[in-house]
């Protein structure tokens, strides 16, 4: 047997194995329908609906600088490009749910999506986004705060070896 038909074979017995690896992991359809409902009851699927917005605007802007005497042609065809994508929400929720139930049972999300639905959660959800934004920013200056303290801190211990930096 040539060595290419070798290496083919080997591929595709690889994609195989791939192929049957992926098709063992998908989650089950009962976590699959527990997942979408976990992620519509968390405010997942909403967030999409605020970002498209803020998205649309920034190309928009972007697209304008680059031609601005078309702006009024622009701002149309943007306003129908997002509203096709727009529809494809779903896509966005399903692969959210895959991720959930691969790793939650379907017990578990119920039970969690039974937590959205109460008054803490529905409030959980309504602050959630600023919370993010807040946790984000404060993980951001942490972040560079120490690592200048472990560069400092790095400079030093070598220059006791000898070592300038």
């Amino acid at each position: 047997m040539s060595l290419a038909r070798r290496l083919l074979l080997a591929v595709l017995f690889s994609t195989a194995l791939a192929g049957v690896a992926m098709a063992q992991q998908r989650p089950s359809d009962d976590a699959l329908s527990a997942a979408r409902g976990l992620v519509e009851a968390s405010g997942a699927a909403a967030q999409f609906d605020q970002v498209m917005p803020l998205l649309a605007d920034q190309m928009t802007k972007a697209f304008i600088g680059l031609a601005p005497g078309r702006a009024g042609e622009i701002r149309e065809v943007m306003a129908e490009v997002v509203k096709r994508f727009t529809e494809r929400k779903s896509e966005l929720i399903e692969e959210i749910a895959v991720i959930y139930a691969d790793k939650l049972s379907a017990d578990d999300l119920r039970e969690i999506t039974r937590f959205y639905q109460t008054g803490a959660g529905r409030r959980m959800v309504e602050v959630l986004p600023e919370i993010s934004r807040r946790a984000a920013a404060v993980g951001q200056a942490w972040g560079q705060r120490i690592g200048a303290e472990i560069a400092r801190e790095t400079r030093r211990e070598l220059k006791k070896r000898g070592i300038e930096l």
